[in-house]
């Protein structure tokens, strides 16, 4: 399994399948996994692994983001279209894995991250046009995802510290926040 849920979606794995008329043998040849794996898919009762959500795209004729119900992009599912793991995408943008691992969950790339220097060019490039081209997104899709990560994570985030706090202080902090907004 991946290391971040990124929303596989049986069904849609199965409607592919039935348009594409191919059978859980031929699935499972080109995906390079066992018969009762790619049943295990199809039932929802596990997830592919990123490398082999996009063999199973492929043999059924469709992209990796097809066989996802994805609401909003974020920066895990970009990489895990690429079919890459998390360490294989930090040394695809020669991260250190602890690095990438901190921008896929919040989103924030850092000041090290932000440019790099292309010699070739002689020139800084920004961080969308240096790292788009390693998730195979445009600088629009990745700033996008990157952005939908933020708030991602900054939603989870709220949520994790009211899980946290003692429900009548939440209660309150939200009643005087309600006051503050009507003013």
């Amino acid at each position: 399994m991946s290391e971040t849920e990124y929303d596989f979606d049986p069904a849609k794995l199965r409607a592919a399948r039935a348009a594409a008329g191919a059978s859980v043998a031929q699935i499972a040849r080109a995906a390079g996994v066992t018969h009762r794996t790619v049943n295990l898919y199809l039932a929802g009762s596990r997830v592919p692994r990123p490398e082999v959500l996009v063999q199973l795209a492929a043999a059924v004729g469709v992209t990796p983001a097809d066989l996802c119900t994805v609401g909003h992009e974020l920066l895990a599912h970009l990489r895990v279209f690429t079919g890459r793991s998390r360490a294989a995408m930090a040394q695809a943008l020669g991260m250190a894995e602890e690095t990438y691992r901190q921008l896929e969950t919040t989103g924030h790339h850092g000041r090290l991250s932000s440019s790099r220097y292309d010699y070739a060019q002689d020139r800084w490039i920004a961080w969308q046009e240096w790292a788009a081209p390693q998730f195979g997104v445009t600088t629009e899709r990745l700033l996008a995802a990157e952005q939908h990560t933020r708030e991602h994570y900054s939603a989870e985030r709220d949520k994790r510290w009211r899980q946290l706090q003692d429900p009548d202080r939440v209660a309150m902090i939200e009643e005087m926040g309600r006051r503050w907004r009507e003013q």
